[in-house]
């Protein structure tokens, strides 16, 4: 992150952040970058890197639970009325009037959410990988969630979180992490069957038995190392957090004090999604867009990538969202 601007911001309800600037010009919307589980700020430098071509100004920060950010592990404190409002902060320290709210996977819904809790502040969305689904109006129910996706796409998407919510997820995760890092980013067909199939994840990586071919982008050393020594000094603790807020009705507490109004997206929206990636798939937005909840959606040929299409594809996704940023925002 050599290129952009390290700060550091204690919010209001105690909780120091680490975030990343680069200047721009201020008549533009800032471009406002949120990484998902279990990555960090530097997961989005190659792509930021690229954008700062467009002469918007950046905000990346390590959120919560990561990296230089505090990592608290109670779920309640990563309800998403507790987080927005923090982001909004770093937002207002910058000076930053409205955000391109833009993120990846967790940090897709979270760039969401930013929308659906300050939609004024937001400009634009966009969401690489996670679709948008709308706040959650009605409790959690990962049984049933496994059994809807297993009924309409043939497996159910959501099999690995029984080990992520899990007391003991935390530990299993950081004691298996080199097998963890090849279930992560291993080729397709792998990676789908250690997450989508009930107990797999845990026997895999508990017992091991099975060899994953690794992505290419996976394969350098360098990539492997740093995830590892970050991953073993930080734990798991805060990162599961952001599955067992929804897990626990965390996140549903926080979102059925929304208006309904908010749940349609009246901001350009651009989605980009992958062909390798089984979990998170462009069906989930379907019943959005089925609701007229997203009149301004634009959605991106698929990537030839799995889940981390920004470590795997970063020249694609910057230049989709260059694109994209010329049309709906150029002077």
């Amino acid at each position: 992150m050599d290129a952009f601007e390290k700060k550091t911001l204690k919010t209001s309800r105690g909780y120091s952040y680490v975030y990343y600037t680069a200047k721009g010009d201020k008549t533009l919307p800032t471009l406002f970058f949120q990484h998902g589980w279990p990555d960090h700020a530097e997961m989005w430098k190659d792509v930021a890197t690229s954008l700062r071509s467009t002469k918007h100004p950046i905000i990346i920060p390590d959120l919560l639970g990561y990296d230089g950010t505090d990592k608290p592990t109670d779920p309640a404190e990563y309800k998403w009325n507790a987080m927005t409002k923090d982001l909004i902060e770093i937002i207002d320290t910058e000076k930053a009037d409205k955000v391109v709210s833009i993120g990846h996977d967790w940090g897709s819904a979270c760039a969401a959410r930013l929308y659906n809790y300050y939609p004024s502040r937001v400009s634009g969305l966009v969401l690489l990988n996670v679709a948008y689904m709308a706040p959650n109006r009605t409790p959690f129910d990962l049984d049933a969630t496994n059994a809807v996706t297993k009924q309409a796409l043939g497996y159910s998407v959501f099999s690995y979180w029984y080990l992520f919510t899990a007391e003991d997820g935390p530990e299993v995760l950081k004691n298996n992490i080199d097998r963890l890092y090849h279930a992560m980013h291993g080729t397709a067909e792998t990676v789908k069957q250690l997450l989508t199939v009930p107990n797999a994840l845990r026997n895999y990586l508990t017992n091991g038995g099975q060899k994953v071919e690794l992505r290419a982008y996976a394969k350098d050393p360098r990539f492997k190392q740093a995830f590892v020594d970050r991953m073993t000094r930080d734990g798991f603790e805060g990162p599961q957090c952001w599955y067992k807020a929804t897990t626990r009705q965390k996140q549903h507490e926080s979102d059925k004090e929304l208006p309904e109004g908010v749940d349609k997206v009246n901001v350009p929206l651009l989605y980009i999604g992958a062909k390798d990636d089984a979990v998170c798939r462009p069906e989930a937005m379907y019943p959005s867009i089925q609701a007229g909840l997203l009149p301004n959606l634009e959605q991106a040929p698929m990537l030839d990538a799995g889940h981390w299409t920004p470590y795997e594809k970063p020249d694609e996704v910057a230049n989709g969202i260059e694109a994209w940023l010329k049309k709906n925002f150029a002077k």
